[in-house]
């Protein structure tokens, strides 16, 4: 079912209609950038520069089996788990940095760091809420231009790398190895390929990203986590010279953990430190909004932000289920 799904994905991007007007695309009108969730998505002319900032929320309540809700005492009683430890809720915050440059008209070099702020409280209150803060992985990534056309569309190449920068030695306060969700990074280096496409009419634009993540060998700690397909695809309608509203559907596949980690103990009295219960796909749809200042002392400034909620997902083994995200960002070009 996953293979057929993804066949149809990437067929689907591959025949998206030449829809365009008889301009080339540009990033400096409000919708010239994608939904402020979707990394490298656009390229620079040669010598311009880029920075960004990014502020994600994402919170996680009610248990899932597969893709029906279980609960506590259901999932203790069918899975063997202790009550005490299984998830009842989880919250993360994002913050990510990135830059861009321009080396040539074909290439645009791009680098993120994220900043996590991870919690997560169990169904007894006397496990105590667990926290986890960090540094995550640095990405770098290299965006090259294959195709640019009169008629307001153009396609690029993504290829990036992550560093295992971030931690995944993360622990509780009475020293037990936090779960996988809590870890701060992969501990591998991650190939990141995609494929992106674009397009402007007069007073609309859409595109599509096919993409995902390779895991690269084993970490320090002994397991690899899931490697990653994502699909996403957007429109946005101009609503003035320097306002946008744009809405977003996207499709990710992850694979559970391969291998374990060394440092977890009690594995199967929580689902959170079981290599099975790791990874998900996700079907989700977006509602955003962006404002592009296009004179002034802001000029070149860029605000964004993104609504997204699930609807559709499906997890391997017992896992919280995830609720509507933000994103909120802030980008300058000059």
């Amino acid at each position: 079912m996953k293979t057929t799904l993804h066949i149809f994905l990437i067929s689907l991007i591959l025949s998206l209609p030449s829809y365009g007007h008889d301009k080339a695309w540009t990033a400096a009108r409000p919708d010239g950038h994608a939904p402020i969730s979707v990394m490298g998505d656009h390229m620079h002319a040669m010598g311009e520069w880029m920075i960004s900032y990014r502020y994600m929320t994402m919170e996680m309540q009610g248990l899932l089996d597969g893709s029906k809700n279980i609960t506590a005492s259901d999932a203790s009683s069918t899975y063997g788990y202790d009550n005490m430890m299984l998830p009842r809720d989880m919250t993360m915050d994002m913050h990510m940095f990135g830059a861009m440059h321009a080396i040539s008209d074909k290439w645009t070099l791009m680098c993120m760091i994220n900043y996590l702020d991870n919690e997560m409280t169990m169904q007894s209150t006397s496990m105590g809420t667990m926290n986890s803060n960090g540094a995550g992985d640095l990405k770098i990534a290299g965006l090259y231009d294959l195709a640019q056309w009169d008629s307001g569309r153009r396609m690029h190449l993504n290829l990036g790398l992550s560093l295992p920068t971030g931690s995944i030695d993360e622990k509780h306060t009475n020293g037990a190895t936090l779960g996988y969700g809590m870890q701060l990074g992969s501990g591998t280096y991650d190939f990141h390929p995609a494929i992106t496409y674009l397009a402007q009419t007069e007073n609309y634009s859409y595109g599509a990203q096919l993409g995902g993540i390779l895991r690269i060998g084993d970490n320090d700690q002994g397991y690899t986590l899931g490697n990653k397909f994502e699909a996403a695809f957007w429109g946005a309608r101009k609503i003035s010279d320097s306002f946008s509203a744009s809405a977003k559907f996207d499709y990710s596949s992850q694979r559970d953990v391969d291998g374990k980690h060394k440092g977890l103990t009690m594995i199967n009295k929580s689902p959170a430190k079981q290599a099975s219960s790791q990874g998900r796909d996700l079907a989700s749809f977006g509602l955003g909004l962006n404002y592009y200042f296009q004179n002034g002392g802001l000029k070149g400034h860029r605000l964004a932000a993104e609504w997204e909620t699930p609807i559709d997902q499906k997890v391997n083994g017992v896992q919280l289920e995830l609720d509507p995200t933000w994103t909120l960002g802030w980008q300058y070009a000059w």
